[in-house]
């Protein structure tokens, strides 16, 4: 009687040890634990606006290994949407309002890009809003570099 017990015992330890892994994997994947992540690098072309002004915003759009990714972006601001899309190259720029009525404040634009097999990723870059220049104001120098952000 207790050889089989013995008998028993070791294949169930066995049998836990050999199905342990195939559930980690099998959570794993239900959990998406394997999800794959986008890295926006953006930048504007000034470090503040005044109302009516525009935007330019230039930017890239990469996966895992710095590779190029094809993506779907909107831009928000001020209650306001832009959809672009990334080059081919993974390069998207766009153009977004600065409202006329809007009080001058610091906003956030935020940025969401959306790319099959990858998460959704959602940044948000400050946007100083201004009537007149104040030399309490950034400097108005287009950066050479990207931000990574």
């Amino acid at each position: 009687m207790m050889h089989k017990r013995l008998t028993l015992y070791i294949l169930a330890v066995f049998l836990i040890w050999y199905c342990l892994p195939a559930a980690t994997t099998l959570a794993d994947s239900v959990t998406g634990t394997d999800e794959r992540f986008l890295t926006i690098l953006a930048k504007t072309d000034r470090g503040y606006y005044a109302p009516g002004d525009i935007i330019r915003i230039q930017g890239t759009i990469t996966g895992d290994e710095n590779a190029s990714v094809h993506a779907e972006i909107i831009l928000s601001f001020q209650g306001m949407n832009t959809t672009t899309a990334t080059n081919p190259d993974g390069s998207f720029t766009a153009r977004v309002p600065i409202s006329l009525i809007e009080p001058e404040s610091m906003y956030r634009l935020m940025i969401s890009a959306h790319a099959e097999g990858y998460a959704e990723k959602n940044v948000s870059l400050p946007i100083i809003i201004m009537g007149e220049p104040s030399s309490l104001a950034p400097p108005p120098v287009v950066p050479d570099e990207y931000v990574l952000i």
